[in-house]
């Protein structure tokens, strides 16, 4: 069955009946921005969640032929701080895994390593060396993107990556999605894109699954736009598309 197309606040909206269908529509969304991107401008400069909603995204993304991967350019948009560069339970690796290696024009790992704050820098700087074309994100259980957390985020941030204080709901998350065993393995703290920065990117493709996220998708849709609720900043973007499974969506009135 194909995806169910929504707006809220004219964004369009697409809700499908399950992840795989999904993934596969939000992977369509981002092709589209990629290829354009290449058209007009020969490369394609894109940043990548590295997280469990994007999984199917990633895995029609990469294999959809019409994208081609010499001339694109990946970022991520968070990382730990505190696991070694490689290590398998990094952003770096998660992403690293599931690109095309062997095509892809370059990817451009953060590596916090012993000094944080001067990666935070540095990646800032590689950031704004281009145009941003697209950003593929979902959201977190208390409403974070990418690790800008409710409480400890401006919308109006002057510094493009940050290293900031991880939130327990966030840390508790990467529990129960499997990406560690216990609490006390989840690193405390992150170097992670802030909203402008996520936002300065021409598209937006959002993908998100699961009852878990019901609550945080419609305070996101629905509720204030405020630091409260991070992800809400999205509303204020002109080109976001939203891909969310019924089970994701089912606190929107449809």
């Amino acid at each position: 069955m194909p995806a169910e197309l929504n707006t809220v606040e004219g964004m369009p909206l697409h809700i499908a009946p399950d992840r795989q269908t999904t993934g596969a529509s939000a992977a369509g969304s981002a092709a589209r921005t990629i290829r354009a991107a290449i058209q007009a401008r020969g490369e394609a400069r894109i940043v990548l969640a590295s997280a469990p909603s994007q999984e199917e995204m990633l895995a029609n993304l990469v294999t959809d032929e019409s994208v081609d991967w010499s001339r694109v350019h990946a970022f991520h948009m968070d990382e730990y701080v505190g696991l070694p560069y490689g290590h398998p339970r990094s952003f770096a690796q998660w992403l690293h895994d599931r690109l095309p290696r062997t095509a892809l024009g370059s990817f451009h790992p953060l590596r916090p390593g012993a000094d944080p704050a001067a990666e935070a820098r540095r990646y800032a700087a590689l950031l704004a060396s281009g145009p941003i074309d697209l950003t593929c994100l979902g959201i977190g259980v208390n409403g974070h993107i990418a690790f800008n957390e409710p409480g400890d985020t401006r919308f109006d941030d002057p510094v493009a990556v940050r290293v900031v204080a991880l939130d327990e709901a966030s840390r508790r998350q990467q529990v129960d999605e499997g990406l560690f065993d216990s609490m006390t393995e989840v690193p405390t703290h992150a170097v992670t894109l802030t909203v402008p920065a996520l936002l300065r990117a021409g598209t937006v493709v959002v993908t998100v699954h699961g009852r878990h996220k019901a609550a945080a998708v419609a305070g996101a849709l629905t509720g204030p736009v405020d630091p409260a609720c991070p992800a809400s900043a999205l509303r204020t973007h002109p080109a976001v598309v939203w891909h969310l499974d019924a089970a994701a969506a089912s606190l929107l009135e449809r």
